[in-house]
């Protein structure tokens, strides 16, 4: 069967030097979009003035496509149109999510050494072609970048680069989307694509809304989708969406993939392959790429070959390049666990304590290991943090800090008769941006060398911009950067300085490393020169977290930190990078400074933390806040609160004015479960009073508010709730099967997986951020089920 695919296809026509790249929609390209499109080849500066750029003569890419991953071969012949012989480098960029590279150059064909290239490295390269006012330099720095020195390129001759990286694709509902960058000014004088599906496999749905394909199903349950021009700029990127069926497999090919689950399984690899995340030292040169014929058609696999291509991607760590000592998905990972919280007798006791906590790092962190791949460490989970990065449409107070909405109906996720799910959602009063007040916000930021990986660095500084676009002419910002010693870079500076500040930015490269004692202790001696009562005083620390020079401990660093914040100078830390990434140092900095912890996976949570919700994140409305539920004895057996374990308080702190707890800013929600198991033959009565107490962080005046919850307040179904009741109730189950609580050890992702799905038609009025990122959830517990799966089957 035969279907084609009609679209078509934008072009435009680029004269001299090549403009911004864009899209076909006509939106600019993203910088990091890179493209072995742009692939460049840079002569020695002596040969300049006679350089006629290359001629890419063929870009072949053959593709195969799995469920959640893609793996691409790309094969680019060049030819010199020079008269003569040239010398120089070849820089090849790839995709930023590439993984396992293997890389060929050939050149009359003789392979060359192909290796990565280290930023020091790409800036004296990129300086050179600065110089020879060559093509636009790649903004590739920091990102993976692969390097060969061609010593002779004869004239007319052809050179061949291939290739091939691994990556995951992204999901969107029920499809996953495919896309190849290939925008860059070129034409090329024969671009194809062959997509193959993987064994086992077969496409359900494609579209293709970048170019013209054919989709062919073939033989053995797979399908070949094709496309090929002539004469093409290079001005569109290949993107396609998918979903795909997947095909039985007969029981002796199981058994097949089974015996040879031990090959994929081998301890330690005899080259360690291209690693995107450990230290420059540690790189090694990619191996030679095995000798692959680039073709528009497919033959059949042998079984063995079929059963291997579809459980390859069971062993994650595999496709990162990273083999990790500990058999980790990422080298030097720092994750504290606090156990998980036990059901009490109200007999023996009937109080629950705990700070409020309005974090999210956690659930942006799993967001980061799902997206890679992998599962997260079960330490890495906190449940709160979970919860507590939705919102869930808590009508505001009017005339309070905080209003208290309360909710119960029968557990679904857990089990026992009697056992309900109790919702106390705390909602903060919001402060409208134009009435915020003035800020002066000290940035500390970590250059060291492990901010080089993953263009880290380039994250922050990204971050910093869409912050200082957010910003009014009175704020002020100043920068402090650390590596082996920690410099004031920016003094304080008014915003309506705002070039003078985003030339600053631009200018912070990484370097030595990583002494955060110092960098914290100059940024706060900084913040307190210019400490004024009437405005936001707050250092914003930008790291990764690793500590390996100075003082290094977490409880020697919190005493730092902890006069200061007595001051109002509050703290808040934002986590980049994995791998190397010390998470518990920056959960524990922020609460001992009094602010909060966020985690920066993406651009576009770093928009959420300083544009959607900038007030929030720098403006404080409660101090020291805390929550305490006293149960009812003859109402209620026994309870458990579901997360907020590191914030656990004594009961008799509740009402210590002095007992540190938590912040919260502007327009906050704090949202913490209670299981509840009632008492036999209960159908009336008080079931809990819930006390809060917090601290106003200008007047200092400490106010106490309660509220109580009937029991025949208590919905009679899980279904009779509100949506946002059972979509919290989901979330929660999704981070205890992750941490592996006991509680959910009978607990399905699958069941999560149906509920979510069941409810996100039945949210009302939700904004388009809310309702993506509800949808991404759905996307994640389905990636946590594969992974699940796969772990299982092994």
């Amino acid at each position: 069967m035969k279907k084609s695919v009609e679209q078509q296809r934008g072009t435009s026509q680029h004269q001299g030097t090549a403009p911004p790249a864009t899209t076909a929609a006509g939106k600019q390209r993203h910088p990091d979009s890179n493209s072995l499109a742009q692939t460049r080849f840079i002569p020695r500066l002596a040969e300049v003035g006679q350089f006629e750029k290359l001629v890419i003569k063929h870009y072949l890419l053959n593709i195969r496509i799995g469920h959640g991953y893609a793996t691409t071969d790309v094969q680019l012949v060049f030819t010199n149109p020079n008269a003569a012989a040239i010398e120089g480098v070849f820089i090849i960029p790839l995709p930023e999510k590439a993984v396992l590279p293997t890389a060929e150059v050939v050149i009359n064909d003789k392979v060359v050494p192909v290796k990565v290239a280290t930023p020091k490295k790409l800036e004296a390269v990129f300086g050179q072609a600065f110089h020879a006012e060559n093509a636009p330099i790649l903004e590739a720095i920091g990102i993976v970048t692969l390097q060969t020195k061609v010593l002779q390129l004869p004239a007319d001759a052809e050179c061949r680069v291939q290739v091939r990286y691994t990556e995951s694709v992204t999901e969107t509902d029920e499809n996953f989307v495919y896309t190849h960058p290939l925008q860059s000014d070129d034409t090329v004088e024969n671009f194809e694509v062959s997509i193959a599906t993987e064994a086992g496999y077969k496409v359900e749905k494609f579209s293709s809304a970048s170019h013209a394909v054919t989709v062919t199903d073939e033989p053995e349950e797979q399908s070949h989708i094709t496309y090929q021009a002539t004469a093409v700029k290079l001005d569109t990127d290949f993107v396609c969406s998918y979903s795909l069926t997947e095909a039985h497999l007969e029981e002796e090919q199981l058994a097949t993939c089974d015996a040879l689950l031990g090959v994929l399984q081998s301890p330690e690899p005899k080259e360690r392959p291209i690693s995107y995340f450990s230290s420059e030292q540690e790189q090694a040169q990619p191996p030679p790429l095995r000798q692959t014929t680039l073709s528009r058609s497919r033959g059949a696999a042998s079984t063995r070959e079929k059963v291997v291509a579809r459980r390859s991607m069971a062993s994650r760590s595999l496709q990162f390049g990273l083999t990790p000592p500990n058999g980790a998905a990422y080298r030097d990972v720092y994750f504290k666990g606090h156990g998980t919280n036990p059901f009490i007798d109200t007999e023996d006791d009937n109080l629950s304590t705990f700070g409020m906590d309005a974090d999210s790092a956690s659930y942006a962190v799993t967001r980061r290991y799902l997206t890679d791949g992998h599962l997260p460490p079960a330490e890495a989970v906190r449940v709160e943090e979970f919860i507590n990065a939705f919102d869930y449409n808590y009508t505001p107070p009017t005339d309070a800090a905080f209003a208290v909405h309360l909710e119960g109906a029968p557990s679904k996720f857990g089990k026992g008769k009697r056992l309900q799910l109790l919702r106390i959602g705390i909602q903060g009063h919001t402060i409208p941006d134009t009435d915020r007040k003035d800020a002066i916000l000290t940035f500390v930021i970590d250059v060291s060398g492990s901010m080089r990986m993953e263009n880290r660095l380039g994250l922050v500084k990204r971050a910093l911009r869409l912050l200082v676009s957010q910003l009014r002419p009175t704020d002020k910002i100043g920068i402090v950067v650390y590596g082996t010693t920690a410099r004031v870079v920016l003094p304080h500076t008014g915003v309506v300085n705002r070039k003078h500040i985003l030339e600053k930015i631009e200018s912070l490269h990484p370097e030595g490393v990583t002494n955060v004692e110092d960098g914290i202790r100059k940024g706060y001696e900084l913040a307190q020169q210019n400490n004024q009562q009437e405005s936001i005083n707050r250092v914003i620390l930008c790291s990764d977290g690793v500590a390996n020079e100075g003082v290094t401990s977490p409880p020697a660093l919190l005493k730092e930190i902890s006069d200061y914040a007595d001051d109002k100078i509050f703290l808040t830390t934002v986590g980049f990078g994995m791998g190397n990434y010390n998470d518990t140092l920056m959960e524990q900095l922020a609460k001992k400074g009094n602010g909060n912890y966020a985690y920066v996976d993406t651009l576009k949570e770093a928009k959420r933390i300083f544009v959607e919700n900038l007030t929030g994140t720098l403006q404080v409305i409660a101090k020291d806040a805390k929550i305490q539920v006293k149960f009812n004895e003859e109402t209620v057996s026994r309870f458990r609160l579901v997360g907020y374990e590191s914030r656990e308080m004594k009961h008799e702190d509740f009402r210590n004015d002095e007992a540190d707890a938590g912040e919260i800013g502007s327009g906050h929600s704090v949202t913490a479960l209670y299981e509840v198991k009632l008492s036999k033959e209960v159908d009336t009565g008080e079931l809990a009073t819930v006390y809060i107490r917090h601290e106003d962080p200008d007047t200092e005046q400490v106010t106490e508010v309660n509220e109580k919850l009937l029991v025949e307040a208590l919905k009679g179904k899980f279904e009779d709730a509100s949506p946002d009741f059972q979509f919290a109730a989901a979330v929660a189950q999704f981070a205890e099967i992750l941490r592996e609580s006991y509680w959910a050890k009978e607990g399905s992702l699958g069941a999560v997986q149906r509920t979510l799905k069941g409810i996100l038609t039945h949210f009302d009025s939700e904004t388009p951020q809310r309702e993506e990122q509800r949808k991404e959830l759905l996307r994640l517990v389905r990636k946590a089920r594969r992974l699940k799966d796969q772990a299982a089957a092994q």
